[in-house]
């Protein structure tokens, strides 16, 4: 009897010793992926925090920080998922509805957002961060009197808070009050004289005022303490070229174009100064560069086709006039600048139609001109009577009317948000902002040699391919991988050697003949296709129900499809290549003899993998394979289909999801695309996080939480 007491009670210590060690593991792993967030590892962060939320689903951390990393990766739809399921398991949690709110207001749903930040006030009523970003959202909405009211409970509370002054100024500035917006931004100077903000603001102040002078001294400083932003000297030019400094007004453009070198809005501005200088050949290029960056960009075409004509382009210019009256068909100076070109080229019926067609143009809007003309007059004459200096006009970058054509071109928030820092680290920082080649991840094969991932995930597993190691024909287990480690130098030289050892060793008549699989996939890494097929061929023709060698039989062959494609593809032509949908694909207009036997071979790729899933109906990465060759048959739909199935079978086949939505965007399938996409950067394909930002939509509508995802 005792001695089973005694060994109850060792059954419950290790129970409890179990439990304890199971709840410091995950109290860990939350500490890890909490750090992981701090030096910005985001998609590091996320695979920490999934494997606390598969331990302990009941806990609302891990979500909300989990929704913190995919906020940062600019995933707001993900996101916003994990703060809901937070926030159902903890109402009480004031960062997540602080979170919650600043994804509203990126999407540009503010009053959405105010509820946020509402809500977390009732729990928390003198909540800084909260009074902030609802006192902000208030001013999008000009709602000026309360975002006023916001920043002044901080500002009673906190009376030396920096960006309360700063906001509360910006908010009196849209209301109106310059005089109490520019003693909140000098508040900011005094009380920090070594931060940029303060005087940039006051800056933009001073120029709306038309008080040029202190704007330049203002912006002098602001560069003097932060000269490596491009958008202050951007400000600045536009503040000299006021007060007639085109030396300086064109050093501060060349400024912001070293600093970065496809700022179209520098070139644009640049090029205008130049054209006013007489300095038209060098004018032309910069125009030619902002097309470069933005082709849709009319005003500068027009720019650039007046300069065409001046140098005796006409060709050239003749060009650009076509493409701005068929965009702008009731501007008259286009008809008449154009009509100037073709008489030069001696086409003078064209010449005088384009040149009517002018003038009834102005005639129709010379009424309305002229109205306009003495309302500007007369508000001149006021300016003029307050003492103010006349300026010289300028236009926002968002305007696009075509008559300002001749105007500098200042920034819609003049000098707001610095530019992020680029990050170069494989999977650390914002990877959303990489430029990444974006393509469906590839198919999946049985492989001995798989290569090394960036995020460590679960492995993949198939029963046959269990059954098929423990037979234990090579030295290392076969697995399933879409990385395989390519044949180069010693790997090469070992597998060869390993090859001709197999080899020896199947001319022994005992010898099972299902190592003829093993083989096969050292031929197919070793890119010795010939022979891998042969080998998968003979196997079949014995046991054609072997799953293992249908499976890879199908696999060894979209290899040798695709690098004769490759191979096809070198040799063509630049303008046989068509692109189609916001996601480039390769179209296939007209099937030549070559294409004839690609599709032929993807049927029998499709047909291996048909097998294969009527023998094994719960294999994932058939269903997974035989889409990705229906996508590049483009036979979308069933694509679909295929990976949904997959998904079906494996919840979390990351690369299943990735796949399609990508699929589902070049649909126009955005809001599902998108929501597919996070799934697959939340389980570790951080690419997924550029596809989103770069083509997901932002109208895709959330979950209410996980749970009813999972």
């Amino acid at each position: 009897m005792l001695k089973k007491i005694t060994l109850i009670i060792l059954v419950l210590n290790c129970l409890v010793s179990f439990n304890a060690s199971a709840q410091i593991n995950t109290d860990r792993m939350l500490t890890i992926g909490k750090n992981a967030l701090y030096f910005e590892d985001y998609v590091l962060a996320i695979q920490h925090f999934n494997k606390v939320i598969k331990v302990k689903p009941y806990l609302s951390d891990p979500y909300f920080y989990r929704g913190l990393a995919k906020y940062y990766l600019e995933d707001y739809n993900g996101a916003e998922v994990d703060l809901n399921t937070c926030l159902s398991k903890n109402p009480f949690l004031i960062d997540a509805y602080n979170v919650r709110g600043i994804i509203m207001s990126k999407r540009d749903n503010h009053e959405k957002a105010i509820e946020n930040y509402s809500s977390g006030l009732e729990i928390q009523p003198e909540n800084i961060n909260l009074l902030i970003n609802r006192g902000n959202s208030h001013s999008v909405l000009e709602e000026f009197d309360k975002a006023i009211e916001d920043f002044d409970i901080i500002i009673k509370s906190n009376p030396s808070m920096l960006s309360a002054y700063l906001s509360r100024g910006a908010a009196k500035t849209h209301a109106g009050d310059s005089i109490g917006a520019l003693e909140d931004f000098s508040k900011v100077v005094k009380l920090n004289p070594y931060m940029s903000n303060g005087f940039a603001s006051r800056g933009i102040l001073y120029y709306q005022m038309k008080r040029f002078e202190e704007a330049l001294a203002d912006y002098d400083k602001v560069i003097e303490l932060k000269d490596d932003f491009a958008g202050y000297y951007m400000t600045r030019g536009v503040i000299r070229y006021q007060l007639d400094d085109l030396r300086g007004t064109m050093s501060d453009f060349d400024k912001v174009i070293e600093l970065d070198p496809k700022n179209s809005l520098a070139y644009n501005n640049r090029g205008i100064l130049r054209a006013q200088i007489g300095d038209k050949n060098r004018a032309i290029e910069d125009f030619s560069r902002v097309l470069a960056l933005d082709p849709n960009d009319l005003l500068t075409l027009y720019n650039r086709a007046i300069l065409y004509v001046e140098l005796g382009q006409n060709k050239q210019a003749l060009t650009d006039f076509d493409i701005i009256i068929e965009n702008h068909p009731n501007f008259g100076p286009a008809y008449y600048n154009r009509s100037i070109a073709k008489q030069n080229l001696g086409d003078m019926n064209g010449a005088e139609l384009d040149y009517m067609t002018a003038v009834k143009l102005n005639a129709d809007k010379r009424s309305g001109d002229a109205m306009a003309s003495n309302k500007k007059q007369d508000k001149t004459e006021d300016d003029n009577k307050d003492g103010k200096k006349k300026s010289k006009q300028t236009r926002k970058k968002s305007d696009k009317d075509i008559r300002n054509y001749d105007k500098l071109a200042v920034l819609d928030d003049f000098g707001d948000d610095e530019q992020e820092e680029e990050r170069f680290e494989s999977i650390r920082g914002k990877v959303q902002n990489r430029n990444i080649f974006i393509d469906l991840e590839p198919v999946f094969g049985l492989t001995y040699y798989s290569g090394d991932t960036v995020l460590t995930r679960p492995a993949y597993y198939e029963k046959e391919v269990v059954a098929f190691n423990k037979k234990e024909y090579y030295k290392t287990p076969m697995v399933i991988t879409n990385r395989e480690i390519e044949a180069e130098g010693l790997k090469y030289i070992r597998m060869v050697s390993d090859i001709s050892a197999i080899t020896e060793e199947l001319q022994d008549p005992e010898t099972e003949r299902e190592m003829l699989i093993t083989r096969g996939s050292l031929y197919s890494t070793s890119m010795n296709y010939s022979n891998a097929m042969a080998d998968y061929n003979e196997i079949l023709k014995s046991n054609p129900d072997n799953v293992v060698a249908l499976f890879n039989r199908a696999y060894t062959r979209h290899k040798m499809v695709e690098i004769i494609k490759a191979l096809e593809e070198e040799t063509q032509a630049p303008n046989s290549v068509m692109l189609s949908g916001p996601i480039k694909t390769k179209s296939t207009p007209k099937v030549q003899p070559a294409k004839t036997s690609h599709i032929l071979d993807y049927e029998l790729i499709i047909n291996d993998l048909n097998r294969v899933i009527e023998l094994s109906p719960g294999f994932e990465f058939a269903y997974y394979n035989r889409a990705i060759v229906e996508c590049l048959k483009r036979n979308f739909l069933q694509g679909l289909e295929d990976f949904t199935k997959a998904i079906e079978l494996n919840p979390e086949f990351a690369e299943a999801f990735f796949n399609r939505g990508l699929t589902r965007i070049y649909l126009k399938q955005e809001s599902e695309g998108t929501n597919d996409l996070s799934k697959a950067g939340e389980l570790g394909i951080y690419k997924a996080y550029n596809v989103i930002k770069r083509y997901g939509s932002e109208d895709a509508v959330a979950d209410e939480s996980v749970a009813e995802v999972e």
